[in-house]
């Protein structure tokens, strides 16, 4: 149920800790690194059984620049794929799987409010480790599909922009880069606009409310969220071959750090809906499952374009199999 001013106005006293405009600090800890479990199930025809499950795991590494004020590179790698509980084993699929391993590790730098500034910063690494791939998938695989798909990922990968946009399809990355950190204001919310790709290739922007509970949670934790209905255009009723549906309802959940306010958890509960009745839904989920600080001893970003300290290690099937 969507929260209103009153209950968010309430006689308690503030207990999380806001700054000016009451918004959160985005300030994480330099040399942290956090694993994520990240889930999408679909589901069909209102049924409760999901038709589909996308598992996979984001490696998150945290450095710092020494020489800018608020600055943060985050290094992203998407490993350990399995669709439908299994790994990969459709030509689709394995050919999504090793494009991954090409494409991630993916660094960004960020700043006071998690918005990405400078774009892909390390775009000649991935166009490197790329053209490692396509020797192995031309390798592995032959035929005009294969050509064709070789050609449009050339085609992506070369240009920076293009690849940028892609990753905005990717469903962590738009929980992750979500804006979170603004000044909520006295009420403690606003209307915002949230981009979530719940149709393939294209995100639907839906506009709604975005709260911050005044409490920590019991795991001591901010409390963000956002809830939006949007009725159907005639071309996303035809994409989403809906039969009846006329609307659609988007629920999202953030749980921050306390300390820096760097994702914990996030939930997004997608529904396409018919009054009550829901004729498709997609869930999201992505929870933290390790979490790690080495020691700082001085040890900051002098450069913008200076390699991160430390790699992250690969793993699973596919990995091994372009190492």
């Amino acid at each position: 149920m969507d929260k209103t001013i009153d209950q968010l106005n309430t006689s308690a006293t503030l207990k999380v800790s806001l700054i000016d405009g009451n918004a959160i600090n985005f300030s994480p800890k330099p040399r942290s690194r956090k694993r994520y479990g990240v889930t999408v199930r679909y589901y069909e025809s209102g049924s409760e059984a999901v038709s589909k499950r996308i598992d996979y795991q984001i490696e998150l590494s945290v450095e710092q620049f020494k020489n800018e004020h608020k600055t943060w590179q985050l290094c992203f790698d998407k490993v350990e794929l399995y669709i439908d509980r299994h790994e990969p084993d459709l030509v689709s699929e394995q050919l999504a799987s090793l494009a991954m391993g090409a494409i991630f590790p993916v660094k960004v730098d960020v700043n006071r409010e998690n918005e990405i500034f400078r774009g892909i910063v390390n775009h000649p690494d991935i166009l490197n480790r790329w053209m490692k791939t396509k020797e192995r998938i031309s390798d592995k695989f032959e035929g005009d599909i294969t050509e064709l798909y070789l050609k449009k990922m050339d085609q992506k990968l070369a240009n920076r922009v293009e690849l940028e946009y892609a990753l905005r399809l990717d469903m962590f990355w738009s929980v992750f880069f979500h804006p979170q950190y603004f000044k909520y204001g006295s009420g403690l919310d606003r209307e915002m606009r949230f981009s979530f790709p719940a149709v393939a290739y294209r995100n639907l922007v839906f506009e709604g409310r975005q709260w911050i509970d005044p409490v920590y949670t019991d795991y001591g934790t901010y409390h963000v969220g956002f809830r939006s209905t949007e009725m159907l255009t005639e071309d996303l009723r035809f994409q989403l071959r809906a039969k009846v549906a006329n609307e659609m309802l988007l629920e999202a959940q953030w749980d921050l750090d306390q300390a820096g306010g760097l994702l914990k958890h996030a939930t997004v509960n997608w529904s396409l809906l018919n009054g009550r009745e829901s004729e498709k839904r997609i869930f999201f989920s992505a929870y933290e499952m390790e979490t790690m600080q080495e020691p700082v001893n001085g040890q900051l970003l002098q450069e913008k374009d200076e390699e991160m300290l430390g790699e992250v290690k690969k793993k699973g099937f596919w990995a091994r199999l372009m190492s």
